[in-house]
């Protein structure tokens, strides 16, 4: 559920043409969410820390993707704008 709405809280971020740096932060922010949940389901089990760094590529991946989609759509609505007027 974190995946999916960091996706779309990246999306439009990038919509609004925010910095490229933004879907990275909103991505450490997730994992330091899934932390906090993988520990009190965890407990002190091994294994957290690769499922973690994992994570955080997916989140990566994801983040960054959904932000470059909504920032192109941003960028063409933008250039139809000046054509049109």
């Amino acid at each position: 559920m974190l995946l999916w709405i960091g996706a779309v809280v990246s999306g439009v971020l990038g919509y609004r043409l925010h910095e490229w740096w933004v879907p990275s932060a909103v991505a450490c922010a997730v994992v330091v969410v899934q932390a906090v949940m993988f520990r009190s389901l965890l407990g002190n089990q091994s294994g957290g820390l690769e499922l973690l760094t994992f994570s955080l590529l997916i989140n990566l991946l994801m983040f960054n993707a959904t932000f470059g989609i909504g920032r192109s759509i941003r960028q063409r609505l933008n250039q139809r704008r000046k054509g049109a007027s």
